[in-house]
């Protein structure tokens, strides 16, 4: 039986190093990327202490299970220059503007890993059931980590909606090795994507990185999005660390109606820092945008830092006070229940 044991933990082992991998791009060289693999704008190095962290870093922390809340349905369509916000749970945002229905990043697997038993688990269930989403018209995914790109949900969409999935470079052979061929993009930062209704989606720079396996580090795009639409521009992090993108992207746009940064992950710091915000440094970068909103997302659904789970809520809250923002202004908002997000001003657009 030990044998046997040994041989299944091996097995498995070899599916993680040389089965388990993401897509891999091919083009010219670039700013942020070599010929082989992609960078960020602004280097991020691995140091000694961020490694000792791993080790010297207390990871008990409280995660307990949270019960799907009881919400309605949203509208089937939002038009005009109406704004409606769905958090579904960690990076899975549902956005509806000028008749078209958005997700972001769509993650609805009780585990965010490579097989169903294998990652990180679920402590939060989604606030809605898939069968109770609008047909989806846009699938927008930041980059390639299992927390955002889960191939069973996007097969689920693909079956039910056929909606265009948008991607960053060396993404499309992950979805297609997974029978999703039809209507997928990929873009590079700053490649811009017309859509219906006087709506327009323009993949930007993020601070990050990529993999899905051992042997295929930085081998596709990471990113984030902005959707211009009536109204004024909706910001979508993805998963990011500071960099010099936030004022990039506040100066080609202008503010944000709406910006959903990411607040968890960030614990231990020396390790967390070069991929990840904290909650103070979200309240920094909504400063930099001169968002009008901003909404936290990626907390409190995968346990993946040392963290509690609640930690990043109770971050943010001090970091908004010391920063003397209005509370509407960047506050957690209850999964499930559709916020309506006002338009920017005409003068600001």
């Amino acid at each position: 039986m030990l044998r046997g044991l040994l041989l299944a933990a091996l097995a498995t082992v070899l599916l993680l190093v040389f089965a388990i991998n993401g897509g891999r791009y091919e083009g010219p060289p670039s700013d942020h990327f070599d010929g082989t693999h992609f960078h960020n704008l602004t280097p991020t190095e691995r140091s000694a202490d961020a490694l000792m962290s791993l080790l010297t870093t207390d990871w008990r922390s409280d995660w307990h299970e949270v019960a799907a809340p009881t919400v309605e349905p949203p509208p089937r369509h939002v038009a005009g220059t109406q704004l409606a916000v769905t958090l579904i749970g960690h990076s899975t945002v549902l956005l509806q503007t000028g008749g078209l229905n958005i997700l972001t990043d769509p993650v609805w697997s009780e585990r965010a890993g490579p097989l169903s038993f294998l990652g990180a688990r679920r402590y939060r269930p989604p606030s809605l059931p898939l069968s109770d989403l609008p047909p989806i018209d846009v699938v927008l995914i930041s980059h390639s980590h299992y927390d955002h790109l889960d191939l069973a949900t996007l097969r689920a969409l693909a079956e039910r909606d056929a909606p265009l999935f948008l991607l960053g470079l060396g993404n499309a052979e992950t979805l297609r090795r997974a029978g999703i061929e039809s209507r997928v993009s990929t873009l590079d930062w700053w490649q811009t994507v017309a859509l219906p209704g006087e709506i327009a989606v323009t993949a930007v720079p993020g601070q990050h990185w990529s993999s899905r396996g051992l042997l295929d580090r930085n081998h596709t795009l990471w990113l984030g999005f902005v959707i211009e639409a009536p109204g004024g521009p909706i910001y979508f992090a993805g998963d990011t660390a500071m960099g010099p993108h936030f004022v990039q992207i506040a100066r080609r746009f202008g503010p944000p109606r709406l910006a959903l940064l990411p607040i968890g992950a960030y614990r231990p710091a020396a390790l967390m820092r070069g991929s990840h915000l904290s909650p103070a440094q979200a309240v920094a970068a909504h400063g930099l945008l001169d968002a009008a909103r901003s909404i936290p997302i990626h907390w409190g659904t995968f346990r993946l830092s040392a963290e509690g789970m609640d930690a990043p809520v109770r971050a943010l809250e001090t970091a908004r006070r010391r920063a003397g923002l209005p509370a509407e202004t960047f506050a957690v908002v209850p999964f499930g229940q559709r916020q309506e997000i006002a338009p920017l001003p005409a003068t600001t657009r």
